[in-house]
């Protein structure tokens, strides 16, 4: 197939974010994105929530990639619009989450992965796991990323803050915190606020007991109670970069077999970061400063006040990812699906 027809394909992605919308009309987050809704720039798309989505909705588009949210709504969902596509019509399932997740026997995702014309997986220890639950073709793919753009906002390591950012959400995990606790500087995190819309009143109730727009970020400073962690609310893409761009030092020290969206931040925006391996990028952008478990907190201590003390170091962990992220360009991605499918 030639590049003209590959470029006039009409491409949607399916995802777990509420809403529709075409490339054009999120131009502004594009220099941003760094999850499935990548593929939305990449194709030059467009983006309809799964479960909003209907038969009539699909019915004009080549290539469907649907995100995988491990939800049997989802799947039902999603099986009977796979049913339903064109016959011309390629249907990729993006894997979404834990590969753990997908452990138990589920009739449901089974006939998902089957009804697929190619599973995209997204963290590279998992290949072997996932080719053995599908007739279908699955191989490592990912998700598109804004190399370039993320890496203009590198600062200079001298204007950085004496500051550690602690990745995941506050309340999910305390790891990070008591490795920057013997590190010795100041650490800061993020938490969810509660949603005060009408539809969520009642859900509220059950699972906080609470309405307040501010009780995890309240329960987080009562729980950790360290004038030397700060707790933010969560933001946006936009800010999440600005903001998080001026630390001294990442911290994440994951359990999960998914895509490292951290590992990969960090690395274009040439901050070391102590990750696990699991994380699937670790081991290729941050050799010096991975762990080979999420149990390792002495080791990463240590590699944390190495970090600190001794520059040279600091600076070879910073400027080794430099050069290492062109394959996960979006217009690299973009042929290696194609070639996927069979239409390059």
């Amino acid at each position: 197939m030639s590049t003209e027809i590959n470029t006039n394909l009409n491409v949607l992605v399916l995802g777990g974010n509420s809403g529709r919308w075409n490339y054009k009309d999120s131009l502004h987050n594009e220099k941003y994105m760094n999850g499935v809704e990548s593929w939305v720039f990449a194709f030059k798309g467009d983006y309809i929530c799964s479960l909003e989505a209907s038969v009539k909705d699909i019915s004009r588009y080549d290539i469907i990639i649907a995100n995988s949210n491990y939800n049997n709504n989802f799947f039902s969902h999603l099986i009977k619009l796979q049913k339903a596509r064109p016959i011309h019509t390629k249907w990729v399932t993006l894997l979404e989450g834990n590969a753990s997740d997908y452990f138990k026997v589920n009739p449901l995702l089974s006939e998902l992965f089957d009804n697929s014309d190619l599973i995209n997986i997204i963290n590279k220890f998992t290949l072997p796991f996932f080719q053995k639950l599908t007739t279908a073709k699955v191989e490592f793919i990912g998700i598109p990323y804004p190399v370039d753009s993320i890496s203009k906002m590198s600062l200079p390591i001298e204007k950085r803050d004496k500051t550690i950012f602690l990745c995941p959400w506050l309340l999910s995990r305390q790891t990070e915190y008591l490795v920057a606790k013997e590190i010795g500087l100041n650490c800061y995190g993020y938490e969810k606020r509660i949603s005060r819309k009408l539809k969520n009143i009642v859900s509220n109730y059950r699972i906080y007991g609470s309405n307040s727009p501010n009780y995890n970020f309240n329960k987080v400073q009562k729980l950790y109670n360290d004038q030397k962690l700060k707790v933010l609310k969560e933001v946006y893409l936009g800010d999440y970069f600005e903001v998080n761009r001026k630390s001294f030092l990442w911290l994440n020290l994951d359990d999960r077999f998914t895509w490292g969206r951290y590992v990969l931040d960090a690395a274009a925006l040439q901050i070391p970061i102590i990750t696990t391996k699991s994380t699937g990028h670790a081991d290729e952008l941050f050799p010096f400063t991975y762990l080979e478990n999420e149990f390792e907190l002495d080791k990463a201590i240590e590699l944390g006040k190495r970090l600190v003390e001794d520059k040279d170091f600091y600076k070879q962990v910073a400027e080794y990812p430099i050069g290492k992220m062109e394959h996960l360009k979006p217009e690299v991605m973009k042929a290696k699906l194609l070639k996927a499918l069979g239409l390059a």
